[in-house]
């Protein structure tokens, strides 16, 4: 989610934060049969551990060279000036929200309550307040609160990955570890807490820019590790086997009761360690099989989804409002596959159309694409 203009791209995070938004897209429509095929069910983790880790490598990508060339004061800045454009996006997606939720409630009142923004019938002003002050997110929304307090969390992050790339790793691992220790969370509005967990979820991040602002050269080396390569198939493997038991009961009868007892539950707005680490071993086996890069020959029939990849704030924000209005159209006693599949296929043409046309403004202004 960074804008760039002096940083060359990786088509891969394109490509992989493009089908990471179009696979949240589907997940958000509980209705949807698709949702059943999506990563989360074949795995410990999802296509949200893709967008945070992506977005941390892109910020590397993008305000390492701009504090080398132009200094870390001005770096800050734009890191702080897309924080507030995420933040403001947020108050925007949670208005148009209200609005659709609003009119759609016409015929199912229940749609308040479903896209938690009944506390703004309730209370208006104090809701409108949450929100300001990043403690209210109606549904499918928490993740932008999460991004704007790992980007404007740049001010410690970057310097230190700058200067003390180590000791900041390690800052980083020790508060994740002691936030799961002492159960730290940060109180939601109106009740309990702040689904995905900065304190938590920040290791992810933190790792991605260490990740991004690196050579290539130099981070790759850790992962050609033979021993590290059969570890990451292993676990994924164990991961495919216990997810599989999610969908077919009887599978979970071939695991023994202590392992059941050591892994579960497995958090996923705390980042449970385990979620850490498929993710990781998943990125090292998919990393061997694809090329460098996205090949050229390629990029023309992978464009629609380049295309989202390269404009993930826009594209999210629309995701939200799309895959609650198409919720909401399939409790109308219109659900069926046929009208499933046009849901999703329309909110995703939607989706792609949105970025394609930013592309396109980007391209006639002579401008870059966020990276």
């Amino acid at each position: 989610m960074e804008n760039s203009t002096a940083v060359g791209r990786d088509h891969r995070i394109d490509l992989f934060r493009g089908l990471s938004l179009w696979l949240i897209f589907i997940d958000h429509i509980p209705e949807v049969y698709l949702n059943r095929i999506t990563p989360k069910n074949f795995g410990f983790s999802d296509a949200a551990e893709i967008l945070v880790f992506l977005s941390g490598v892109a910020s590397g990508m993008v305000y390492t060279p701009i504090a080398r060339q132009s200094g870390l004061r001005i770096a800050l800045q734009r890191a702080i000036r897309r924080g507030f454009e995420i933040y403001f996006a947020q108050l925007c997606t949670i208005a148009l929200l209200l609005l659709t939720a609003s009119l759609l409630a016409i015929w199912q009142p229940d749609l308040l309550h479903h896209a938690n923004v009944a506390v703004f019938f309730a209370d208006p002003f104090e809701a409108a307040w949450q929100a300001v002050t990043m403690r209210y997110s109606p549904v499918n929304l928490d993740p932008l609160l999460l991004m704007i307090t790992l980007h404007f969390a740049l001010v410690v992050v970057l310097p230190g990955i700058l200067r003390y790339p180590a000791a900041t790793l390690m800052a980083s691992a020790l508060l994740y570890v002691t936030s799961h220790l002492l159960d730290w969370y940060i109180a939601a509005y109106p009740a309990g807490q702040v689904y995905f967990n900065p304190m938590n979820w920040q290791f992810l991040y933190v790792i991605g820019v260490w990740w991004g602002a690196k050579p290539a050269h130099a981070a790759l080396r850790y992962l050609d590790l033979k021993l590290w390569m059969l570890l990451a198939v292993g676990y994924v493997a164990f991961s495919f086997f216990i997810a599989l038991g999610w969908q077919f009961h009887s599978l979970e009868a071939y695991v023994p009761a202590p392992i059941f007892r050591l892994i579960y539950p497995i958090d996923k707005g705390h980042m449970d360690i385990l979620r850490l680490l498929h993710f990781f071993a998943l990125a090292s086996v998919i990393r061997k099989v694809l090329p460098a890069d996205v090949p050229d020959r390629w990029q023309h029939y992978l464009r629609p989804v380049l295309w989202c990849g390269e404009h993930p704030l826009a594209v999210y924000c629309a995701s939200v409002l799309l895959s609650f209005a198409g919720h909401a159209f399939l409790r109308m006693a219109w659900n069926n596959l046929l009208t499933q599949a046009l849901v999703t296929l329309g909110g995703i043409v939607i989706m792609t159309g949105i970025a394609a046309r930013l592309a396109h403004l980007n391209q006639s202004r002579g401008s870059h694409a966020p990276i």
